[in-house]
């Protein structure tokens, strides 16, 4: 799936089982497919090419498949529940299964001599995609030795031997050497493939590791010079409840020194104790906004969300002269993460505070529109020409100064917004002013 910006923060090990569910539920429409390979080819070799003497082993087989991958569809939710070890080894049971039901297939379709008997590397390429080259390792080990029990199994009589008889190699007159050859082509051919996909396969994880980790780098970077402009105003905004605090001590020695009551004592001490509040809640907002949280999705009230991030660019605004205006929504709750979703919030509040002009006002708000909370940014400023509108999320680019943008802030933004399901919608005008539209599923929406 195509993205305009990339996916910047990860939880490893909740990504990790994750993905792994999504590869096990693309497994599972896989084995749809071969259940309903088997019985048509069935179909085909025994009643048009007429091969097959025999089709209900084969019926059967394929109905097996079918019925077994229904059993792994059912239980595919109960795995989210499980640790990512446990659903690896769900993984390698579910491709035992399939390599039995596999040799019992080719058993009554003339044993190691069917062609199809390469289908085994599959099974080996998947364990390798899904679990690990260990894995993959390890299937291959499993197809040969299960092909070589078949092999030997009908050559000793132990198991019917059943040809197809069109021309294939006749297993019954194959020497001993033709079988140690067949059986060491097979293996051969099963690990290079793997090995080779293995290579392959790890060049493409360290790549895509190291993309994520520079990824992270940019995001951090991107929230610290958020931090930096937040900071410098957070100073400001403590001078004020300091200064009282200072004044009121200074009252209070007077205060005690002239002997006053101690209603009057406490009456200063509540004005203090109301300004030291006032400060632990500033730098407790910046501290929260500044840590880097994982990504985990929870209820987040939306209000609380959208104040906190007024709350903390309030000061930027005052410093520019643009006015911040909340306009509150229904009370509701949205699923995701509160660290990251201030984040967006705090980026696109910065972004129209640049754009405006003194004097000017910005508005942040919310509604409820089909089962989503859509938080709105509006600004008065330039606008956004239309041939840039498409650009705005592209990493790196920039409309502001180079020492005033790094580009980074509205890529990250919508990385941050497809993770929790929603999207971000623009709409500017030039010389009108430019609206941003955060909608994101309401918490008890999920799903």
């Amino acid at each position: 799936m195509a993205e305009p910006a990339p996916v910047l923060f990860v939880a490893d090990a909740a990504a990790s089982t994750r993905d792994l569910l999504n590869q096990i539920a693309w497994f599972n429409r896989l084995r749809v497919f071969a259940a309903a390979g088997v019985i048509w080819f069935t179909a085909i070799a025994t009643h048009l090419l007429a091969v097959i003497a025999n089709p209900w082993p084969l019926y059967s087989l394929g109905a097996l498949i079918a019925l077994v991958d229904g059993v792994y569809m059912l239980f595919l939710p109960r795995l989210s529940r499980l640790s990512l070890r446990n659903v690896r080894r769900h993984v390698l049971l579910q491709i035992t299964i399939d390599l039995v039901i596999l040799t019992a297939l080719l058993h009554f379709t003339g044993g190691a001599t069917n062609p199809l008997v390469s289908f085994y590397i599959f099974h080996a390429f998947i364990a390798a995609l899904v679990l690990s080259e260990f894995a993959g390792f390890a299937v291959g080990a499993m197809s040969v030795g299960l092909v070589s029990l078949l092999v030997l199994g009908e050559r000793s009589g132990l198991l019917p031997h059943r040809p197809l008889g069109i021309g294939l190699m006749d297993l019954m007159a194959a020497d001993r050497l033709g079988l140690a050859l067949l059986l060491f082509s097979f293996a051969t051919t099963i690990g290079f493939s793997v090995y080779f996909v293995a290579q392959v396969l790890r060049r493409l994880r360290e790549g895509q590791s190291q993309i994520m980790r520079m990824g992270r780098h940019l995001a951090l970077s991107e929230k610290l010079a958020s931090i930096g402009t937040l900071a410098a105003g957070v100073s400001h905004e403590i001078n004020n409840p300091v200064g009282v605090i200072r004044n009121k001590v200074q009252v209070l020695r007077y205060r005690v020194e002239d002997g006053d009551g101690k209603e009057a004592l406490l009456a200063e001490l509540d004005v203090v104790e109301k300004h030291a509040r006032r400060i632990g809640q500033i730098t407790a907002g910046l501290l929260t906004f500044s840590r880097e949280t994982p990504f985990e999705l929870r209820a987040v009230d939306i209000s609380q969300l959208v104040r906190e991030a007024a709350d903390l660019v309030r000061v930027p605004f005052r410093t520019a002269q643009v006015e911040l205006a909340v306009d509150a929504g229904p009370v509701s709750s949205v699923q995701g993460s509160q660290n990251h979703l201030l984040q967006v919030l705090i980026n696109i509040l910065l972004n129209a505070k640049d754009a405006s002009d003194s004097g000017t006002t910005v508005r942040i708000g919310w509604r409820i529109h089909h089962g989503e909370a859509v938080v709105s940014i509006s600004d008065r400023g330039t606008g956004i020409p239309p041939d840039l509108v498409q650009k705005i999320f592209d990493p790196f680019f920039t409309t502001k100064d180079v020492d005033k943008g790094t580009g980074l802030g509205l890529a990250i933004s919508h990385g941050i917004v497809e993770r929790h399901h929603g999207r971000i919608e623009v709409e500017s005008r030039v010389g009108e002013g430019t609206t941003f539209r955060v909608a994101l599923p309401l918490a008890d929406a999920k799903g």
